[in-house]
């Protein structure tokens, strides 16, 4: 295969800083429809600020950061036209998240030499057309991950191109976080010394199977340059719709959102298994009265989990006049693309709740055995010269 990542770092930010041009170099966040941050701008970040946060959790790592909503209407027009850029070149085109899309190159070009005079010219078209506040990075292989690891590792405006045999040695340093893997994965990794993708790369597959499941496997593979999935084609035909009916019909609004979960939850299972996750969905509800409405549901980064995509669906039926009792709702799955990939932190967020290191550990150690120490003074009150001190598990 030969696979091209376009992606415009910062894309959702980039559009504010186009049409503020005062805010561009300030710290920024964006909110989501939940109310929490669901984009970054580089100096926010740097202050400590983290995807998901509430506005006040914000505020306390970065007191002069700047919170706006998030502009969904002018994203997705910045997203079609990014698109049709690429789809001018009548390729395969699929379209990974705002701001980012994988073009299949195989039938053009499949060696770097070939695939360096299309990167500039595509460059070069963006940059024509989204503005100088929004310039791609472009990142080339023979697989999709490694691809998009490369368009993550250049600069805005640059390109990155790996051959297949410098996959390995690419992929080696890099650290493990460009996986989409779920948190605690990645913290179980990061507490065992796992931090970059080599070293996840030389853990036994049975191991990684065993502990994280078929996503982890999926992500090992990734790890080892190993990509086969193909660019699929963004525009396929309508998906088939989920149905759910109720009988009698309701209008209890929290029956309505957990049939609509239990509905979507084997196929956000089946996407988590790909590391993938929902980006848009369509709601519509017939009502018993023969009436209608219809709700398109968007999120900035791909979920997979019901939990986070819970709120998001509730708001939007509330916010939605009911005629009648709901009969019947149809939910259709327009766009997927893969999971974000997840920040880590030393501790967990102040509106998690406290975790002590023990229970952190135990699961830890219950499999491995003792792992963490503690050291205790035997003798305290002795002279510093004669103290001793002793090393205890942990848990």
């Amino acid at each position: 295969m030969s696979v091209l990542c376009c992606t415009i770092p910062d894309f959702a930010v980039g559009l504010v800083c186009r049409s503020q041009p005062a805010l561009a170099g300030q710290p920024l966040a964006l909110l989501g429809a939940d109310e929490r941050v669901c984009a970054l701008s580089p100096a926010a970040r740097v202050a400590g600020v983290r995807m998901a946060m509430r506005p006040r959790q914000a505020q306390t790592h970065c007191p002069d950061v700047r919170l706006l909503p998030v502009d969904v209407t002018a994203c997705q027009a910045e997203q079609a036209v990014l698109l049709g850029l690429l789809a001018d070149w009548g390729l395969p085109v699929e379209e990974l998240g705002w701001g980012a899309a994988y073009v299949d190159l195989h039938s053009v070009a499949v060696a770097a030499q070939q695939v360096e005079p299309l990167a500039v010219q595509l460059g070069r078209q963006v940059r024509e057309a989204l503005g100088g506040a929004l310039q791609p990075a472009l990142g080339w292989d023979s697989g999709k991950f490694t691809a998009r690891a490369a368009a993550l590792c250049a600069p805005a405006g640059r390109i990155r191109l790996v051959e297949k045999a410098a996959e390995r040695p690419f992929l080696t340093p890099l650290p493990i976080t460009l996986l989409p893997l779920p948190l605690p994965a990645l913290q179980q990794l990061h507490w065992l010394g796992i931090r970059t993708l080599g070293a996840f790369a030389a853990l036994p597959t049975t191991a990684v199977q065993q502990r994280f499941g078929a996503a982890g496997r999926q992500a090992q593979l990734w790890a080892k340059g190993q990509d086969r999935r193909p660019v699929r084609p963004t525009v396929q035909a309508a998906p088939e719709p989920i149905p759910v009916d109720f009988d009698p019909p309701t209008a209890n609004l929290s029956q309505v959102v957990a049939a609509a979960l239990a509905a979507l939850r084997p196929l956000l299972r089946a996407l988590a298994e790909r590391l993938e996750g929902c980006r848009r969905l369509r709601v519509a509800l017939h009502f018993a009265d023969g009436d209608s409405r219809t709700l398109e549901l968007t999120w900035v980064e791909p979920v997979s989990q019901p939990a986070t995509l819970q709120p998001h669906l509730r708001q939007q039926l509330q916010q939605t006049s009911w005629p009648a009792a709901l009969a019947r709702m149809r939910l259709s799955l327009l766009a997927v693309g893969e999971l974000a990939t997840q920040q880590l932190t030393l501790f967990a967020r102040p509106d998690a709740g406290r975790t002590t290191l023990a229970a952190l550990a135990q699961p830890l150690v219950e499999r491995y055995g003792p792992l963490f120490w503690r050291a205790e003074q035997c003798e305290p009150t002795q002279p510093i010269p004669a103290r001793r001190f002793a090393l205890h598990a942990l848990v």
